[in-house]
């Protein structure tokens, strides 16, 4: 089956960076669904996939290719099915036919040769004149995103504003995203004033643009996705164009709520001071956004694709634990750090003032500089380095390296915004701070069964500029090798490496530069329990992160973060030796602590591990109320302890999710009967598209 591969990801960053000369597709279907139902279509495309696995399991090729040529006449311009298609087809030994229809899948967009070549069910296909040639095709590289089928004309400017409805709104298949065409004239606003008010900042934007050294917002635009609850003030910013939605959109809420399901052709910041505050599944939405499978991945694509967006925290970032306390806060409960949006401490409104401070910066810019930012994905980037720099924490340099510089939510008082205006004003062409990116090399595996219980593993995500881990493995320290190696500078200047603890106890946490340059880092933290965010705060969290950063000279780079989550819902006891001694997971002082229901289950036992005399683990004892049960090293249940030299009878455990009235999720293990303890309550985990449709129900102004 096809994936979405690192090819795939470069391929995307380099088309959405080439926006402004992007062209639509030739094809137009005859007769086609609106555009905005795409993401419905492609859904079903997904259990058709699921169907076609199976039936390709059971040789049932005549009955894959009855299916696949019913989606495709319904929707004729998806590759992935006619990839599938291809497949069963050469199966049928239909092989002119297969050969005909792999090569129309890579004219729709599949440029996976490797693939190809390997798939076993298209080496028939091999020997045949022009198999050879498709594969050509198919090793040229993607001058667009597959999935663009529908032709798309970009809207003009009205009255400051433009338009998003299905004339220019084109869907990108392989990653899910609508992509909105915009014909931006800049001239259309340039004799509008750059800013109206904001004192010192205000002046000094009005004589910068009057001298020409500042860009404005000419072609900037501003998309609010709250219904007009908290928008930006667009009269402080005449140039700004701000985006609006039509009834098509409107109707299926793609106007509302978190944003992650637009891109578009120009330089855009936006809002959604909303958040999900019903249920066991409450949240702002940037924690909702870092807990979506893909969608980190998509505010990676934002990011480098020259948009900012701006988001309450909430309730996610309040003094106190499990709601007590006079703030009835729970702490900093977000389960990552990223540089991809920017948190506002506080519920509505409390995003203002930062996006006022980013229109000011975007329009501080020297006009060739905010270019060259833009054409290389490093316009957003370039807004947070001078955000981040310019807060009132770092009074020096260095204090840029420092935990208080990057927390995963601001307070609008520490923002600076006439400084932060300077700091993006002095940049030049030839001078501009680099880039950062990094990717992991290598980290310890956890076993299921063994290390940890309930599905789902430890990844959260893994994106070019953040990367996150849930900690559920019962080993005492988490070794990760992390990889700089291809940050970068615009102009080519050499880069220094810089690994920092920007929260987390930096005297235990282990960085270990792997080669002289220090570009590659073995990061080994020890098991941590909940602590302050930073040292004398009274703000605590579970998470550990480290900063990522490159220097060329003159500038530090935006960070790149690793965060490591920690659960705080579990007692554990490690010996001298670093040994698990005992995890209580049913212990009355921490099993009611908050953690994130969409990290871990919770669980109504206690484990305590038995140890050999050279400290190899023989086995644990599970005690659940007043039954106990013994497990061997390896986490199958001891069905009869037998005698002494006999071979014991063991069964494998499978663990499963129960689901309580309120919502909360537990975790239960089948017995060596095979049935379930509560076979009743026993559910499989929310599927994507069921969680998300719950999640956006619950989505409301704050």
């Amino acid at each position: 089956m096809p994936k979405f591969s690192a090819a795939v990801l470069a391929a995307l960053c380099s088309w959405l960076l080439a926006v402004q000369a992007a062209e639509t597709p030739k094809t137009q279907p005859t007769s086609r669904p609106s555009v905005f139902d795409l993401p419905a279509i492609q859904i079903n495309e997904v259990a058709l996939q699921q169907t076609a696995t199976a039936l390709f399991a059971r040789h049932e090729y005549a009955e894959v290719e009855k299916q696949l040529k019913a989606f495709i006449a319904r929707v004729p311009f998806d590759y992935t099915a006619h990839y599938n298609l291809a497949c069963a087809q050469t199966r049928l030994n239909k092989l002119d036919e297969a050969l005909d229809t792999l090569d129309k899948s890579v004219e729709l967009g599949f440029h996976d040769a490797a693939h190809i070549e390997a798939d076993e069910d298209l080496k028939p296909l091999h020997d045949k004149d022009r198999f050879a040639a498709i594969l050509e095709k198919a090793r040229q590289p993607l001058t667009a995103p597959a999935g663009l089928a529908y032709r798309a004309e970009p809207d003009t400017i009205k009255n400051g504003q433009v338009l998003i409805s299905e004339k220019n709104v084109l869907w990108e298949t392989r990653l899910g995203t609508f992509y909105g065409l915009f014909k931006l004239d800049r001239e259309v606003t340039a004799n509008k004033p750059i800013i109206v008010g904001f004192g010192e900042t205000g002046d000094l934007l009005r004589q910068w643009y009057k001298a020409g050294t500042a860009a404005g917002n000419n072609g900037d635009l501003y998309d609010n996705h709250d219904g007009d609850h908290s928008p930006l003030n667009c009269a402080s910013f005449p140039q700004l164009t701000r985006i609006q939605f039509a009834d098509a959109a409107k109707k299926r809420g793609l106007h509302y709520g978190l944003q992650v399901v637009f891109l578009y052709n120009s330089v855009t910041i936006g809002n959604s001071s909303t958040a999900l505050t019903a249920g066991p599944l409450w949240r702002c939405q940037g924690r909702h956004a870092l807990t979506q499978q893909g969608v980190p991945t998509r505010l990676y694509m934002q990011y480098i694709g020259n948009h900012l967006y701006f988001y309450p925290s909430h309730r996610d970032h309040i003094v106190g634990h499990n709601g007590q306390g006079e703030a009835k806060g729970h702490g900093d409960v977000l389960t990552a750090n990223t540089p991809y949006i920017i948190l506002s401490q506080g519920s509505s409104g409390s995003d203002q003032p930062f996006m006022n401070a980013a229109a000011a910066t975007l329009a501080a810019f020297r006009p060739e500089v905010k270019q060259k930012l833009a054409k290389n994905g490093m316009l957003m980037p370039s807004v947070q380095w001078a955000f981040r720099m310019s807060n009132k924490p770092v009074e020096k340099p260095e204090d840029y390296l420092k935990g208080e510089a990057h927390p995963s939510v601001f307070d609008a008082q520490n923002l600076d915004m006439t400084r932060m205006v300077k700091l993006a004003h002095e940049l030049t062409e030839d001078n501009l701070p680099p880039r950062v990116l990094i990717r992991v090399v290598r980290e310890d595996q956890s076993k299921a069964g063994v290390d940890f219980f309930d599905s789902g593993g430890e990844r959260t995500f893994d994106t070019p500029c953040a990367v996150a881990r849930v900690i559920k493995s019962t080993q005492y320290e988490r070794h990760m090798t992390v990889s700089a190696e291809t940050s970068k500078d615009l102009n080519g200047k050499p880069l220094t490496y810089h690994w920092v603890v920007l929260r987390g106890d930096a005297n235990a946490i282990q960085i270990k530069k792997q080669n002289e340059a220090g570009s590659v880092a073995e990061i080994v933290v020890p098991y941590h329990e909940r602590r302050p965010v930073t040292p004398g705060s009274s703000l605590e969290s579970n998470r550990v992160d480290i900063g990522v950063f490159v220097h060329n000279g003159t500038y530090y780079s935006p960070p790149a973060f690793i965060s490591l989550t920690y659960l705080d819902n579990q007692k554990r006891v490690y010996d001298e030796q670093h040994r698990l001694v005992s995890v209580d997971y049913a212990d009355q002082e921490v099993s009611k602590n908050y953690i994130d229901p969409l990290l871990d289950s919770k669980k109504d036992w206690r484990d305590d591990y038995h140890y050999g005399d050279g400290g190899k683990l023989l086995a644990w004892t599970r005690t659940r109320g007043d039954k106990h049960e013994e497990f061997t090293a390896d986490g199958l249940l001891i069905l009869d302890p037998g005698v002494a030299g006999a071979t014991r009878k063991t069964t494998q455990v499978k663990y499963v999710q129960k689901r309580a009235a309120n919502g909360v999720m537990s975790l239960d293990q089948t017995q060596s009967d095979g049935r379930p303890r509560s076979s009743d309550d026993s559910v499989s985990f929310l599927s994507s598209k069921r969680l998300h449709a719950i999640l956006e129900r619950r989505t409301s102004r704050q």
